[in-house]
């Protein structure tokens, strides 16, 4: 439960206890249940807004009761239907997920950490849509870090020599994911010497002809953006020039994403890749009057995994 202790005083000639009672309106005591840990309908809310992300919601995204959850690859793989003469049970081979298919999420720990200065309180206290405009900014945060997170985390043990370094050892991301899987394909790619045509099309052909079809290429929209210039080099016009990107290659889209790192690039059906969001979320908020300040301490936990790792190609 989250106390507030609020005390007589002068600050800048407005009384203290307004500005704590303020901040006390921005702890909604509807909003929580048992020690800060999020209502179901709350964590839903939080969880659903995630997950509407315009990346998160192309991948596929799991609520998470437990903190490990085997990841079902139904939707992933084709041609599953199979003949299994009546009275006989079905071989391993013909169980959908057997062997070589398949994986597990195993969430890790993360925090948020933010702090709301007294000032701030001050600027807004006429503001009847404060709570709802902080929240939706941290929970864009938390969308931001997350996909971040997705890509570009190297490890899962939060270590580092500073807040960055920490940040990409936090979990590992699909990347990481696919450098360490054995049977993920690798191609080593050079758009400096052999453009991104030429990239592309070796990724392209080292990719798993069951689901070449339904596969995207994912890069950096830098990167897109040279491929773009490229294939057009050899048109001119204004209008080449100022219309939209391509965001093609061979018929098969190319997902553009600023976060994701240069000279990297996915390819996989993008329901390949997996991201799971345990539904137990705490948020703790509280007011520091020493530190004149509003704190508030969001906790989860999630992974990342492929579901199939040789239905993925990662070109770098």
């Amino acid at each position: 439960m989250t106390v507030i202790v609020i005390k007589s005083g002068e600050y800048a000639g407005q009384k203290m206890h307004d500005f704590v009672a303020l901040a006390k309106g921005l702890i909604g005591p509807r909003d929580l249940a048992n020690g800060g840990e999020l209502r179901s309908e709350e964590a839903n809310k939080l969880i659903s807004m995630i997950f509407k992300d315009p990346f998160l919601d192309k991948v596929t995204t799991i609520r998470m009761s437990r903190l490990t959850r085997d990841v079902d690859v139904m939707d992933i793989l084709s041609r599953q239907l199979v003949r299994v003469p009546q009275g006989d049970e079905p071989l391993a081979a013909d169980l959908t997920g057997a062997g070589e298919f398949g994986c597990k999420l195993t969430a890790l720990d993360a925090q948020l950490f933010a702090m709301l200065k007294l000032d701030f309180l001050r600027e807004n206290a006429s503001n009847p849509n404060l709570q709802k405009e902080v929240e939706a900014g941290f929970d864009t945060r938390l969308t931001n870090d997350i996909v971040d997170l997705g890509f570009n985390g190297v490890a899962d043990d939060g270590e580092g020599a500073d807040r960055v370094a920490k940040f990409i050892r936090l979990n590992k991301g699909w990347l990481q994911v696919m450098r360490e899987a054995a049977n993920t394909p690798k191609v080593n790619i050079d758009p400096a010497t052999d453009g991104w045509i030429g990239s592309l099309k070796a990724i392209l052909e080292a990719s798993d002809e069951r689901v070449r079809e339904t596969s995207s290429f994912i890069m950096n929209t830098a990167d897109a953006d040279a491929y773009s210039q490229e294939i057009n080099a050899p048109v001119t016009g204004t209008e080449v020039q100022s219309s939209a990107p391509a965001r093609r290659y061979q018929g098969r889209p190319i997902e553009a994403h600023p976060l994701m790192p240069r000279g990297s690039v996915m390819f996989t059906p993008t329901k390949n890749l997996v991201y799971g969001l345990h539904t137990t979320i705490q948020r703790d908020r509280s007011y520091l009057e020493l530190r004149r300040s509003l704190a508030y301490v969001f906790d989860m936990a999630f992974d990342y995994e492929v579901a199939v790792k040789q239905f993925a190609v990662l070109g770098e």
